[in-house]
């Protein structure tokens, strides 16, 4: 009979195999490197409860109304304060942002794809036409469907998305076609924020399409709009038709009427 192998400890009988690592010694190569898992979300969750944690540790510390303190220690513990904050509004704006990107992707998507197939058309019948005037709506309507494409890529993560292209009645679908209602229908307040910032370039983009909530009006409205010429006209003809309100007597019971001496509020 042949001589049978010893089994080594390392090499256990009953058909098992030996330790990888060990064979690829054995047999003169590199041991395999195990590459460090990155960190779960379970993991990232306990370093930030343990930032708020101490964040809430040093409030209670700073609120104390019989602290004694070095000046320079309190500076050190407001300045470690104030960074644990800004580590937990980032966490939390980074959550945000995840959510807001996954909520509106497919509709950012979809009108995405749906524009760069309006301006490749228009491209092609640009390449064709030789008409002046058709040549000028054409070059128009390619600029609107390049902003679409801008606006549905650069759109404020951070912020409700307005779509572009809503359905079109029955009625408009048999009067026009759908690529020019969808071109020539009403955009956005943020579709023009988008154009200008297109043409300082995409740094500009990038910067819109990262903001923050709070350094912007609500889907790129200005924070203070100003009225329409009728609505003045409204508001002056209902102010002339309000009977004047008496003027409160100097003296006791003056303070009353202090509230109600300004009725813009109501108009405003």
């Amino acid at each position: 009979m042949g001589n049978k192998r010893a089994h080594s400890g390392d090499e256990p009988s009953g058909g098992h195999f030996e330790n990888p690592d060990r064979k690829r010694l054995r047999t003169g190569q590199a041991p395999k490197v195990h590459k460090a898992r990155p960190a779960t979300p379970a993991v990232e969750n306990d370093g930030l409860n343990a930032i708020k944690k101490r964040a809430r540790a040093i409030e209670r510390l700073l609120a104390r109304d019989n602290l004694k303190l070095p000046a320079t220690k309190q500076k050190d513990l407001e300045r470690e304060l104030a960074a644990h904050k800004m580590r937990i509004e980032d966490a939390r704006t980074k959550k945000e942002r995840g959510r807001m990107i996954q909520k509106y992707h497919m509709v950012r998507f979809f009108e995405r794809k749906k524009a760069m197939r309006f301006a490749k058309q228009l491209e092609k019948k640009l390449a064709q036409a030789t008409d002046p005037e058709d040549v000028a709506q054409l070059k128009a309507d390619l600029h609107i469907a390049q902003v679409d494409i801008d606006y549905a890529i650069y759109f404020p993560f951070m912020e409700t998305y307005v779509s572009l292209y809503a359905k079109p009645a029955s009625e408009e679908k048999e009067e026009k076609s759908a690529a020019a209602h969808y071109l020539h229908s009403a955009r956005p307040p943020m579709w023009t924020v988008i154009e200008k910032a297109r043409e300082k370039g995409e740094a500009a983009l990038v910067k819109l399409q990262n903001r923050r909530p709070q350094t912007a009006g609500v889907s790129g409205q200005p924070e203070e709009k100003e009225a329409s010429p009728q609505a003045s006209a409204k508001k002056g003809a209902k102010k002339a038709k309000m009977p004047a309100k008496p003027k409160p007597s100097k003296g006791a019971g003056a303070g009353e009427n202090d509230n109600e001496s300004d009725d813009g509020g109501f108009f405003e």
